[in-house]
């Protein structure tokens, strides 16, 4: 169960001798939620076309459970749309994504009505294209939204849970741009990519604050090999429970709001106090001021700001403590991070425009007493011991798809310690949090 409304769910779509299980962990939340239409969406394997394809109305599917009816309304409400959505039935003839959903979807809900839409080519157009008629086509709470993905393909387990981490830190996090971001790099693959980012994104339009990975697992579970397997991912989308925060006077729900987080106007702010503090010491200019700042860009705050060119560390300097006002901190950190990061020679200025800049807001540092409170890829390191100290920001371990102990000893690396020394006495552990964004 979920302390919420569900919004979508993430399943996959390979012969369900692999991953039915897997999927069968989301579709049991369908179970008696009063859902009764579902929007599928899932990538072509056979067709090659430009655009979206939604296979209704007037279409009527059977499987060996009975007759599955488009939603008519719903079909004609996306492909009323202006963009990429036509009816191109031979795009869904042969495609066995969205059909291998039936079984489930004709098992848990009843009066089923559906609305198939196929993804052509995954381009950032059609992506936005899908993502933006998901957030604007208005449906009732009796309708969820589905992206069926298989995840990394034929790869060893110890490899492919590596890529598929990375992916489930940024679904977690209902970081769409960041999934498209890693997904063109390379650093996760889902073959339903594009579909799963328009997903995200839609059921994050449309209220969605939290994301849950119910069940992962890869082929290799089923077939006992794990030299190369595909990896398998059930997730729900949904709006949390609010009722506990609407109780509540005013001056505490404001209390609230300010601890919650920079605005989408103060990442913003804070990714231009970056940029333009760099572009300045490159040009021989003073560093500029900046005015109209927020509240929350006013108060101490502590930050790191990672530069990175082609997909490559380029400088990474922060600061653990909230010594100075936010705002100056991120200008020192800009600073720091292009001309003094030791590990690189300064930036030149031929090289800016290929910088793409990313910021972690940090949380306090909490001390930790049992290694059971560190969650890889929701908690940042820092351990000291002596005059050596050593921090990993959080975004780290997913992305390598490290586990705790690995996690804790590349820390230990990055201190120049041992990489056992976070189990000696006199090793100080602390973890943060770190609100993540970039351009």
């Amino acid at each position: 169960k979920i302390d919420g409304s569900m919004i979508a769910l993430i399943v996959p779509h390979v012969g369900l001798i692999y991953s039915g299980p897997i999927a069968a962990y989301a579709y049991k939340l369908l179970e008696n939620s009063g859902i009764k239409k579902v929007i599928l969406c899932g990538p072509t394997h056979r067709v090659r076309f430009r655009g979206l394809s939604v296979y209704g109305p007037d279409i009527t599917w059977r499987t060996p459970l009975g007759m599955v009816p488009s939603d008519n309304e719903l079909c004609r409400a996306f492909l009323n749309r202006k963009g990429g959505f036509q009816v191109l039935a031979e795009a869904h003839n042969a495609e066995h994504c969205l059909e291998v959903q039936l079984p489930y979807l004709q098992t848990v809900v009843k009066d089923l009505r559906i609305v198939p839409i196929i993804m052509g080519g995954q381009d950032n157009q059609t992506i936005k294209e899908l993502a933006d008629a998901l957030a604007a086509v208005p449906f009732d709470s009796q309708t969820v939204m589905v992206s069926a993905t298989d995840w990394q393909h034929y790869r060893p387990a110890a490899q492919g849970s590596k890529l598929d981490t990375a992916g489930m830190l940024c679904l977690e996090q209902l970081d769409g741009d960041r999934l498209e971001k890693y997904l063109a790099e390379g650093k996760t693959e889902l073959c339903g990519g594009g579909p799963t980012v328009a997903v995200i994104k839609a059921a994050k339009a449309r209220g969605a604050d939290k994301a849950v990975i119910l069940k992962y697992g890869d082929s290799g579970d089923i077939t006992g090999d794990k030299s190369s397997v595909v990896g398998y991912v059930a997730a729900v989308l949904y709006e949390s429970d609010k009722s506990e925060k609407d109780d509540r006077s005013e001056t505490t729900r404001i209390e609230v709001r300010k601890s919650e987080g920079p605005s989408g106007e103060d990442k913003k702010k804070m990714l231009s106090i970056a940029r333009t503090t760099i572009e300045a010491q490159l040009a021989g200019k003073p560093s500029p001021s900046f005015t109209g700042l927020s509240e929350y860009l006013q108060r101490p705050g502590a930050a790191f700001v990672t530069l990175m060119k082609h997909g490559q560390l380029r400088g990474c300097i922060g600061l653990t403590e909230a010594v100075k006002p936010l705002h100056e901190t991120i200008a020192y950190c800009a600073l720091q991070a292009a001309f003094s990061d030791p590990r690189f020679h300064p930036l030149a200025p031929d090289e800016m425009k290929d910088v793409e800049i990313e910021i972690s807001v940090l949380t306090p540092l909490q001390t930790v007493t049992s290694l059971d409170e560190i969650k890889v890829g929701r908690d940042g390191l820092m351990i000291s011991r002596g005059i050596y100290r050593g921090l990993l920001l959080p975004q780290v371990a997913a992305e390598y798809g490290w586990d705790r102990e690995t996690f804790l000893r590349h820390t230990c690396q990055k201190a120049g310690l041992p990489e056992d020394a976070y189990k000696s006495k006199d090793a100080v552990i602390q973890k943060f949090q770190a609100i993540v964004f970039h351009e």
